[in-house]
């Protein structure tokens, strides 16, 4: 078969499909250019918008079990600490991780913690005393 008799036989079609197989395979590598990136993002958007709704849903709800723990966690060791409770050196450096990560969640969402807070430099006024008096 001639080249003449090849182009004579090519329809719309058969280009469309060359054409479609050839940008599959072709990727210009300084450009990173393949439109089935970009076309195949687009549809896995559509297909996911739902369920990317519903898991940041599941995130803030995580977020906010994990935060409302730290809050409770602070306040119980507090009240133990006002009754006398003792606790060991672990206990300690537990608590006073869990208040740094509390203090730094509510600085950076500006989250009022009055309570909190108040029971938070109560603890640690009471760690330095007990620090200094070799009874941790």
């Amino acid at each position: 078969m001639t080249f003449k008799e090849l182009v004579a036989q090519l329809t719309v079609g058969n280009v469309a499909a060359g054409i479609a197989v050839l940008l599959s395979l072709i990727q210009i590598s300084p450009l990173k250019l393949n439109p089935w990136d970009k076309l195949l993002a687009w549809f896995g958007k559509k297909l996911n918008g739902s369920t990317e709704k519903r898991l940041e849903e599941l995130q803030k709800q995580v977020r906010d079990m994990w935060i409302n723990t730290h809050r409770q966690s602070i306040l119980t060791f507090a009240r133990e600490c006002r009754a006398d409770m003792h606790h060991d050196a672990e206990e300690w450096n537990h608590i006073l991780s869990i208040a740094d990560e509390y203090e730094v969640y509510c600085a950076k969402n500006t989250v009022s913690n009055g309570v909190v807070k108040a029971d938070t430099e109560y603890v640690r006024d009471l760690y330095q005393e007990l620090s200094r008096e070799h009874k941790i």
